[in-house]
């Protein structure tokens, strides 16, 4: 165990002043309270803030750690923990870790040095052999694990015997005739989980039936996760049966069959390993529940804690799984439905679009569109070049291809003057839709010259994702304290974040714990063209100077280029190849410590990174305050035969619940709801920056009109983004290139 004595060794400083910032008695200097918090991270020293009294060992506090309260199962086991642990006069100290590793440590770390007569605990990272090792084990706190273990280690452990359950279930449907059968589950390295999936796998193989490795899906169990994930599924076809291993993730399942008009149990049987209750309203109407005692699983545990914590040298660990009672008894099963299929519609809504989160978002939750008003919709995918030409080509046409065409904020005006959109003014202003509830300005970027010309479906900003281990490592913040004389922080400069990024990059600090310091997507000129812009504004530049007229060259520009230029020496070599998905990527694996990118795909880049790192992603706003105004818009097609039917979608569209479902789907609803949900700020904390990032934002409007055509709004990047091309692949100097760049724009619009 590590005394204060080796904290204040390696620290260099005396056992005193180690006391003193321990427990703020005194004011410490912040380089000394630095090399301290260092020496306490490197030897994982925990103190014990009850070591004052030695007399009673026992502090009669019992420790709970669970990943949330929401989901009934946890709840019915913590009811079960208090009931036990108030009748033997034990306190208990409960805590959330919302299924965050980091979070959980912090907990775990805390309970210690409060000297906790012992911990019970469900853990959210069974992974973390080592830190249970060092921390729980290492101190000797009596402990018991519900329903995960860590690996490798001889602790109590007691939890449901989800095997014998979901083999049994999947047995039974399968006798019965069923034949396409699905599973949903936790993360697979929870033991409970895993079981389900060698449970499900092992009967297929007994009954001698093919099983489906498709319709075996995993999800952080949660109700948005697996409705996230089922909703997805559906495309592929519906199951004959589900089993679901939480009530949790059932509600999210039950959620995506009711949106898609899917009937349970004439469509699909659904089975949940649930809790038992007496009272049938707890249930789903026509959901198949098991009857899990978690309250006695509660009870339970903690009496197995409180035998170990009366005598810790003489116990004996126990692992225990539970069966379930009268399981065989209480089950009924329907006849197997016959092969589910949505029903043809002979109407037809065609949308043409970039392929991006929140359409394709849109296109699964459409089939609740498609059920409500006997309309498929369908969804066509095109390169963002190929998209743009092939809406001024289908509008043209005198029977257009397409209905809506999902646009750019930066096409409009040029979308415009070529008469490529209808006038949805009086739509608008017939107040059909509540634009009260739309983010303003994302119902501005429709808006010219006293028209409406779309619909917003996508809006959002600049956000800097970072990774918060790093930035908050005790041995980084010296480093970079000594380097910079400032602590290591969130840049809010475009000149910080150069920095920040240089001491991230290993060939300039070999200390670092990524490769780069961040990343620059330069594939498309699209997305080189907004990390151009956001630099240019920050520095007071763009196309334009202060009397409106086109100005490449001029000296914020050359301020914003150079910082840019910088940044290319803190990112990948090949980042000219790289697009935003390498950018996740990257990111998600560790190679970059910082990543600037759009709210839009900030579901993607969730899902680049390992669960078990999640906690570690802080958002803020983007550095230098100049995010750029970004967002696509329904315009739509001037000779549609579906007009009618396109008003109902807008209005469908624009439903708080179809927003809801939109951003739950990793989507970005321009609609003001689920930026005041808690449930999805949580889910989804960046969602808190969105509106304040749109606030800053800056659009671009370029100019159209050359003297005798309009210019594509692609054009224009062009030319910057050339700029940006000879100055760092031909060596060319900046203000020869700004100048080159300005002449080329002048020549574009003579």
């Amino acid at each position: 165990m590590t005394t204060l004595k080796e904290v204040a060794q390696l620290a260099g400083v005396s056992i005193a002043t180690v006391s003193y910032c321990i427990n703020g008695t005194k004011n410490i200097k912040p380089e000394t309270r630095l090399k301290i918090m260092q020496a306490i991270e490197e030897l994982n020293y925990i103190p014990n803030r009850s070591a004052k009294n030695l007399r009673d060992p026992d502090s009669h506090e019992i420790g709970i750690v669970l990943p949330d309260i929401e989901d009934h199962y946890y709840s019915e086991i913590l009811k079960g923990l208090v009931y036990e642990a108030e009748n033997a006069n034990y306190a208990l100290n409960i805590a959330f870790t919302y299924r965050m590793p980091k979070q959980e440590c912090k907990i775990i770390q805390d309970f210690i040095s409060r000297n906790v007569s012992g911990l019970a605990i469900l853990t959210c990272q069974p992974s973390n052999t080592e830190f249970f090792r060092n921390s729980v084990i290492r101190y000797g706190i009596p402990c018991v694990f519900i329903d995960r273990i860590p690996k490798g280690l001889d602790v109590n452990f007691q939890a449901f015997d989800n095997y014998t359950t979901v083999h049994y279930l999947t047995g039974q449907l399968l006798s019965r005739g069923y034949d396409k059968i699905g599973l949903m589950t936790g993360p697979e390295e929870l033991l409970g989980e895993s079981d389900c999936i060698y449970a499900f796998t092992d009967a297929h193989i007994e009954h001698k039936k093919v099983y489906y490795p498709d319709l075996i899906q995993s999800c952080d169990m949660t109700k948005e996760g697996s409705f996230r994930i089922f909703m997805s599924s559906l495309k592929s076809g519906i199951p004959q049966a589900i089993i679901s291993s939480s009530e949790d993730m059932t509600k999210g399942i039950v959620e995506a069959l009711n949106l898609c008009h899917i009937r349970i149990p004439e469509d699909i049987c659904v089975i949940t390993l649930g809790i038992e209750c007496w009272n049938n309203s707890n249930y789903h109407p026509h959901v198949i529940h098991t009857s899990r005692r978690a309250f006695t699983l509660g009870k339970d545990c903690c009496k197995l804690l409180l035998r170990n914590i009366l005598s810790p040298h003489l116990f004996e660990t126990e692992f225990m799984l539970r069966q379930e009672r009268h399981l065989a008894e209480s089950l009924v099963l329907p006849a197997p439905p016959k092969p589910f299929s949505f029903p043809a519609n002979k109407k037809k809504l065609r949308i043409l679009s970039l392929d991006l989160p929140t359409i394709r978002a849109l296109s699964s939750v459409a089939q609740e569109f498609s059920c409500l008003y006997g309309a498929q919709v369908q969804v066509d995918y095109l390169p963002i070049r190929e998209l743009f030409h092939a809406v001024c080509e289908d509008s043209k046409r005198e029977k257009s291809l397409y209905d809506i065409y999902i646009v750019d904020v930066s096409w409009l005006r040029y979308l415009i003057h070529e008469n490529c959109l209808r006038d949805l003014t009086g739509f608008i202003q017939s107040r059909a839709v509540d634009t009260s509830h739309i983010v303003q300005k994302n119902l501005e970027n429709c808006y010219y010259k006293g028209r409406y010309y779309g619909l917003p479906i996508i809006g959002g900003s600049h956000l800097l994702f970072y990774r918060k281990d790093f930035f908050t490592s005790t041995r980084l913040q010296k480093a970079f304290k000594a380097q910079h004389h400032i602590s290591l922080r969130p840049p809010k400069t475009w000149t910080e974040f150069n920095g920040i990024a240089r001491f991230f990059t290993r060939s300039f600090n070999p200390e670092s714990p990524s490769v780069f310091g961040t990343s620059l997507p330069a594939y498309m000129s699209e997305e080189l063209a907004l990390e151009i812009l956001i630099r240019l504004w920050s520095y007071g530049g763009g196309l334009f100077d202060h009397n409106n007229r086109l100005a490449l060259h001029t000296s914020q520009n050359i301020r914003g280029y150079q910082s840019l230029l910088e940044t290319c020496s803190y990112v990948s070599p090949n980042f000219i190849s790289h697009n935003h998905q390498k950018s996740f990527q990257d990111f998600g694996q560790g190679k970059t410590a910082m990543l600037v990118s759009f709210t839009e795909y900030a579901g993607d880049l969730k899902n680049c990174v390992p669960n078990d790192m999640l906690s570690n992603i802080g958002y803020c706003t983007m550095p230098g305050g100049t995010p750029a105004n970004v967002g696509w818009q329904m315009g739509v097609s001037k000779s549609t035969k579906n007009w009618e039917l396109i008003q109902e979608f807008f209005k469908w569209v624009c439903t708080k619940h179809t927003s809801y479902y939109l951003t739950i789907l990793d989507g970005q609803a321009v609609m003001k709801y689920p930026y005041q949900n808690h449930e999805l700020l949580k889910l989804y904390p960046w969602l808190d920056l969105t509106d304040e990032g749109i606030r800053l934002s800056h659009s671009r409007i370029y100019p159209i009109r050359s003297r005798d055509r309009n210019i594509p709004p692609y054009q224009v990047e062009t030319v910057f983004c050339q700029a940006f091309h000879r100055i760092w692949e031909d060596g060319l100097p900046i203000e020869q290139a700004l100048k080159e760049g300005q002449q080329e724009l002048y020549r574009l619009f003579a």
